[in-house]
This record gives structure tokens, sequence and C-alpha cells, in this order.
């Protein structure tokens, strides 16, 4: 007659301890990897070797040109820098140039890029008559991923935090069932969408101006919007630099009147904060037309940046809003 004998399962235990310690520890590290903070030269050297690939020779990006508002994800710095802000009695226009808050959106990534060579290197003298905020490359992840979205998943452009947020952001991405837009867990939850905020709260535009791809045409989105008879000065003063932009390009750029999504700029800050805000969407996202595009919107791009919207005892509505968070929603627009 056999034994039978008990088979402890204590070992197979602690074996799976070890395995899942060993898992933890690994995960663990390739977490502190992804985490680690890049000082600006590391990361230019990055974007420089991209840049290379990508066959750009008239872009760099040098460290010693940027500050740094935060970091990604992965450890990038969100860089920007002020340029014409050296003299104090400076009246010029005060402007805000955003680019790469989708990071598959390289020609339009380039455009600032060419803006401060030219502003520093090319003409420096164009820059005299007004003032103006680069963020370069607002979603660095994205860049390095070829996704539109940051390294969390989550579309920069849907992540703002607009009155609408909480009520239409989810129902509007769950009936578009598009990963790409997807706006976030919380209104303002990525640091990219937090730069966008800073920067604008810190200067307090006259006027803002987006690059993106590969829609092709010029949106509109501030003081008169959807609107065309009727208007203040100031809102038909903010409408002259949309249609100065497209005259100036030979129509390149239609001047048009576009939809804005829940958390996206257009709503935050043409529409909430009433500060004109100009999207410029590209033709085509591909980096081998990214210069084509530049010499195309330079002249448009310098005479927009310098175009006084307000003047003597009209003020921009933004200095005179106590509450950034007061102005009434909208739910019709949407814009890349």
């Amino acid at each position: 007659m056999g034994v039978h004998r008990k088979t402890s399962s204590l070992p197979y235990v602690y074996y799976l301890i070890f395995l899942m310690l060993i898992f933890l520890i690994s995960v663990s590290g390739a977490m502190g990897e992804t985490s680690h903070m890049k000082n600006p030269k590391e990361f230019c050297n990055e974007v420089n070797d991209r840049f290379r690939q990508l066959g750009w020779n008239k872009v760099m990006c040098n460290p010693d040109r940027w500050e740094v508002y935060d970091y990604s994800a992965m450890g990038n710095p969100l860089l920007y820098q002020e340029y014409g802000f050296e003299n104090a009695d400076s009246k010029g226009p005060v402007n805000l140039v955003f680019c790469g808050v989708h990071g598959d959106e390289p020609s339009a990534i380039y455009q600032c890029f060419h803006l401060v060579r030219d502003i520093v290197y090319d003409n420096a003298q164009s820059a005299e008559k007004f003032r103006v905020v680069v963020a370069p490359l607002i979603n660095p992840d994205g860049f390095f991923l070829h996704t539109r979205q940051n390294a969390n998943g989550v579309d920069a452009n849907r992540n703002l935090p607009t009155k609408d947020w909480e009520s239409e952001a989810y129902k509007l991405w769950a009936r578009e069932k598009d990963p790409r837009k997807y706006p976030g867990k919380s209104a303002g939850s990525e640091v990219e969408s937090r730069l966008q905020t800073f920067l604008i709260d810190k200067y307090r535009p006259d006027k803002i101006l987006a690059f993106h791809a590969p829609l092709g045409f010029l949106d509109f989105d501030g003081p008169g919007d959807r609107q065309y008879d009727n208007l203040m000065r100031v809102e038909q003063r903010a409408k002259r630099v949309g249609l100065r932009i497209q005259e100036n390009t030979k129509r390149f750029l239609k001047f048009i009147d576009f939809r804005f999504y829940p958390g996206s700029l257009g709503n935050y800050a043409g529409n909430e904060r009433k500060i004109p805000t100009y999207t410029v969407e590209l033709p085509s996202e591909q980096a081998s037309r990214a210069h084509e595009y530049w010499e195309i919107m330079r002249v448009a791009l310098i005479n927009a940046l310098k175009y006084e919207i307000y003047s003597g005892e009209e003020g921009n509505p933004l200095l005179a809003l106590k509450d950034l968070h007061n102005a009434a929603p909208a739910h019709d627009k949407d814009e890349n």
C-alpha cells in the first residue's frame, strides 16, 4: 500500500512572490529611466538629432535660448521664451505663439523654431514693434513618439479647463470614439495644458497664434466670433488680422470660423476670455514641406505680430477680468 504524502505549496508561493518582486523592481527601474528630467542641453541634442532625421538644416534647438516651465511624463522640458520685452517702455502688442501641441504635426513645429531664428538672427529688426512669447514644442513626448497625444495618451488640445469640460468633454469624445482625441481624466490634468494656461495668465496676450496641420485654413476665435455685422472696432481689428494673413499669403490659408471643442485653446482663450486666437492649420503635416510653408507664412506672420488690435482707451478684455472663469461658455465650436 502506497503512502500518500501531502506536498506543501509554500515553495511555489515563495517562488511566485520572488518573481513578482523581480517584476516590480524592473518596472520601477524602467519608470525611473523614463522620469529622468533632461536638462535643456540633453533635450536640445535629442531634438536636433530628430531635426536632422527630418531633413531640417535651417532650424535648431539652442539650450541657451529657452526657459523651462516644467517637465513632461517622459522627462522632457517644456520650453518657452519671451522676445522684445527688454524695453520697459515698449508699447508693442503682446503675442503668444504656440507650436507642437500635437506631436505628429512636424510642419507646424518648424514654424516656431524658424520664427525664433528670424527674431534672433535673420531679421532682428522685425521684432522691434512687437513682443512675443514662443512655446515651440508644447508636446515634446508626442514629437518623439510621433503621436498627436502626449505620453499619457491625452490630447492637449482637449484638456484645457474650459467651463464646459465637465459636462461635454467625455460626451463628445465617446461619440467620436477617437483615441487620438482623448481629453484626459480631468480638465487641466496634463502639464502640456498647464503650460498654455500659465503663459496666458502670465503674459495676458493681445492675441494668440497656434500652429497645427493638416486642415489647410486659418480659424478665428475671439471677440466678434461668428459675427460679421455691427462689430465693434476691436472686433473688426481682430478679424482684420485674419483677413490680412489670408491676403498676405495670397489665400494660401482661407480665413474661416470653424468649430471648437471643450478643452480646446480656441474655446479656452478665444471664446471664454475673448483673446483673439488664430489657429493656423497648414495644409500638410509633412516635415518635407515645413520650410516651404515658412516662406509662404513669414511676412504674414511678422505683420500679424506687429498689428495693434487694442489702442487708446480700448483695452484687452483679459486685463479687466478679475475672475478669468466668468466668461460664458459655448458648445458649438471645434478646432484641430
